[in-house]
């Protein structure tokens, strides 16, 4: 037959497949070989005395897998000579024949020499061998140590490692790739801040020149801020800015000449409600010296629905490590970052920002109610990293429909989510759009009659 096809419904069993119709279909998209995010990738380790242990592991063959879920010690004292050295080598066998259809661990001995040669498993049409290692038994042997064990699951030839769909690399070195990428992304994006930082503060220089200064004060113990006429407020100092509350009002609040803030290097610190309601601050400049953000330091508190004002953009430092509470809520930032420096995020903190369409995770945590009312965010990456979600963190986020995680399913599982985390258990989750977290080696999806998230293996 020269055609073929699949996989389709059947309809009073016009369409028939077999198993080894689908392993067929796998063994085009997976390459034989050991998956190297699984367990300990078959170790092959010495127990201290005649016996090897062989780690956990996952190996697919021909579209076939083999699973050790449990480390498992293989006793090698029937092949010691009394007087001569042999190899023996270990591997995993598929075998697809009528009579056997499974896959096992399997040993052959060499023969006995003084000068011994290493076996080798030979592989036929029904049978398809991996060779994890091979270890040498000398004469009257009574330990294996490590020395004596060679390692193959690098080689090729003898085993290797499962391939991505295009047969370029190993699964862990493409999520490292990815990783690195990221890493690049950061770097670059950090020098523009640095160069546009550089540009902000020169042009602070200019302005003490050439500005008409509008406004000079008192905004720390050792900071000192200048608001230029052309709407520049340029803070100068070290340490930590004051903070302020409603009885006692920052000198930025309700400023609305205010259009671009440069924090110079040395301040560690930005105010409580330091720059609340500046509806036309659009554009910060944050120092490398920067290490906390407080509550509602940049907050927009206009309650008009669909109305957003303040921040267009904001690059977060990397020795920021704490974001209070509602920093960001109701600014018109775009995306946002989250670096891996930061601990502690308040409640709110970019609740109600309309026009935040994607944000990424690079910490260990995301904070509760962080992106309550974000309704246009559609791109969210989550590091490998974070160990908690807080409470109702993506609540009415209707337009995120998936998330980006870079890790495992296991990883995922492992994180310390806060109730309705992911806004599907409330009492109105018809404005909630979240549906899948697609992993690095699967996703979970939402099911909304049980209301549980559930694994799909990849």
């Amino acid at each position: 037959m020269a055609f073929s096809y699949g996989f389709f419904n059947a309809k009073n069993l016009d369409r028939v497949y077999t198993a080894e119709d689908f392993t067929s279909y796998l063994s085009s998209l997976i390459c034989n070989g050991i998956l190297d995010t699984y367990g300990d990738n078959f170790s092959v380790t010495t127990s201290g005395n005649l016996s090897v242990v062989i780690g956990t592991g996952k190996a697919w063959i021909g579209g076939h897998y083999f699973i050790n879920d449990m480390a498992y010690t293989l006793d090698l004292r029937q092949y010691v000579d009394e007087s001569l050295s042999r190899y023996v080598i270990i591997g995993i066998s598929c075998d697809v024949s009528d009579s056997v259809r499974a896959c096992k661990l399997e040993v052959k001995s060499g023969t006995a020499a003084t000068s011994p040669s290493v076996p080798v498993f030979e592989n036929t049409d029904t049978k398809t061998y991996l060779t994890l290692a091979s270890v040498r038994l000398n004469g009257g042997i009574t330990s294996i140590s490590q020395s004596n064990i060679k390692d193959y699951r690098s080689d090729e030839k003898k085993c290797g490692y499962v391939k991505c769909i295009l047969g370029k690399c190993r699964v862990s070195e493409m999520l490292l790739k990815m990783e690195q990428i990221d890493t690049l992304l950061a770097a670059y994006n950090k020098q523009i801040s640095d160069l546009q930082y550089t540009v902000d503060l020169l042009q602070t220089k200019v302005d003490d020149l050439t500005g008409d200064i509008a406004a000079t004060g008192q905004c720390g113990g050792d900071i000192y801020y200048v608001l230029y006429s052309n709407g520049k407020l340029l803070l100068r100092g070290t340490g930590a800015m004051y903070d302020y509350n409603s009885d006692n009002h920052s000198p930025f609040r309700d400023n609305e000449t205010i259009k671009t803030l440069v924090v110079s290097s040395g301040i560690t610190h930005l105010g409580e409600d330091a720059f609340m309601d500046t509806v036309n601050l659009t554009e910060v400049s944050l120092p490398d010296s920067l290490t906390s953000i407080a509550d509602s330091a940049f907050m927009q508190s206009d309650d008009r629905i669909g109305y957003v004002h303040g921040l267009t953009n904001i690059v977060i430092p990397d020795k920021v490590s704490t974001l209070g509470g509602s920093a960001f809520w109701g600014t018109a930032i775009t995306s946002i970052t989250i670096p891996a420096s930061v601990t502690a995020i308040g409640k709110y903190l970019c609740r109600d920002c309309l026009n935040l369409t994607e944000a990424h995770i690079n910490g260990t945590l995301l904070g509760a109610y962080m992106f309550t009312g974000c309704t246009n965010l559609k791109t969210l990456t989550v590091s490998a990293k974070v160990k908690s979600i807080g409470e109702c963190a993506f609540t009415y986020c209707s337009s995120l429909e998936s998330i980006s995680f870079y890790g495992t399913t296991s990883q995922w599982d492992s994180i310390t989510k806060g109730s309705n985390w992911d806004g599907l258990s409330g009492m109105d989750v018809s404005l909630s759009g979240l549906t899948k977290i697609q992993c690095t080696d699967g996703h979970f999806e939402y099911d909304s009659t049980s209301k549980t998230w559930n694994e799909v293996n990849d």
